[in-house]
């Protein structure tokens, strides 16, 4: 299927010169990291990048697109010899920080204000966390879900050698006049099996990766207690879910194995009305959409590019080369630039499509 993607677009592009299928890049930067870059995010002309083994690293992006170093954690934990970083998360709701996940040595927030750090404690019994998630939606609340592995050591009535999504709130508290950082504990609040690997927020939907399962989505519910109710979930035959993407009512799980992604429609009760299979032929390990640009991360088969618009329909503009021997983790688009996280560091891509 990858080999007949190609060939197609060859074709469309060879026959039909003045409405070309393909990326062009208008412009590109690269920034080493030393270790694989494995995450990035970017927020307010800021980019947090997760760079394993070397840390982390934090940058503002200029007015010409290249980014000024403001500071690098090359170790997050002084007193532990294998904390590297997976991946990162910004939130500037009650404060701008940002949020670094060390899968085996918990995770660290970092304060923009001042460069401080905090560490946050574990969730359900458990320091290791693979994934997080946050929820920017209520003013002057930030919400960090986080999905964490247990194994013998579990909150009360989970099941063993499984995992959990956690959450907990951020908030300023004023006591005798005074603004104090407030942070409550971790209340693991669903309990999936142990193949669940990421979570994805969005417009009062978690998603969760469960393996061979597929997409499981539930509700976010604030009102007094707080709940993620299970509306539904999707899988694809023979792939395992890795990656997940939601807007709206639009939820999209991408799949290895070379099964591309499945997008579902879900109508107002959370049932899915209708879905659409794309990008077959590709494993996804993250997906981003901005600005009409839905852009797939596959591995070492590049950036796969469509053109949608939040409906059934997308329209394939082709795939970007980000070099040979380069694995691609992590994407975000801004507009007209895609922002990559590979294994050869951080690139930024202005595109013309």
């Amino acid at each position: 299927m990858r080999i007949f993607l190609l060939i197609f677009i060859l074709f469309i592009g060879c026959n039909s010169p003045s409405d070309p299928i393909g990326v062009k890049v208008v412009d590109e930067w690269h920034y080493e990291t030393i270790d694989a870059c494995r995450g990035l995010d970017i927020s307010d002309s800021v980019l947090v990048a997760a760079a394993s083994s070397n840390g982390y690293f934090r940058f503002n992006i200029t007015q010409e697109d290249t980014l000024e170093l403001v500071s690098h954690i090359s170790d997050i934990n002084p007193n532990v010899g294998d904390d590297a970083a997976y991946d990162v998360l910004i939130s500037n709701n009650i404060q701008d920080m940002a949020f670094i996940l060390d899968d085996v040595d918990n995770i660290i927030v970092e304060f923009f204000n001042d460069g401080s750090t905090q560490t946050l404690e574990g969730c359900g019994n458990s320091l290791l966390y693979r994934s997080l998630a946050l929820n920017d939606d209520i003013p002057d609340t930030t919400i960090l879900f986080t999905l964490q592995k247990h194994f013998d050591v579990l909150p009360a009535d989970f099941d063993g050698f499984s995992t959990s999504v956690g959450l907990r709130e951020f908030y300023f508290e004023e006591i005798f006049s005074e603004n104090y950082f407030t942070e409550t504990g971790c209340d693991a609040v669903i309990n999936p099996n142990i193949e669940a690997m990421k979570i994805f927020y969005s417009d009062q939907l978690l998603s969760v990766t469960d393996g061979g399962l597929g997409v499981q989505i539930y509700r976010y519910n604030h009102n007094g207690a707080i709940t993620l109710d299970s509306l539904t979930s999707f899988y694809v035959q023979g792939g395992e879910a890795e990656s997940l993407y939601s807007i709206g009512n639009y939820v999209i799980g991408g799949f290895n194995n070379d099964r591309g992604c499945y997008m579902a429609l879900l109508d107002s009760d959370g049932d899915i009305m209708s879905n659409l299979t794309f990008a077959d032929g590709y494993s996804i390990n993250a997906i981003d959409y901005s600005d009409g640009t839905l852009a797939l991360a596959a591995g070492r088969d590049g950036i796969i590019i469509y053109e949608w618009y939040e409906s059934l329909n997308l329209s394939l503009k082709g795939i970007l080369d980000t070099g040979s021997d380069n694995y691609v983790y992590d994407l975000k688009v801004i507009g007209d630039k895609i922002f990559v996280a590979s294994e050869n560091g951080i690139s930024i891509y202005k595109i013309g499509i």
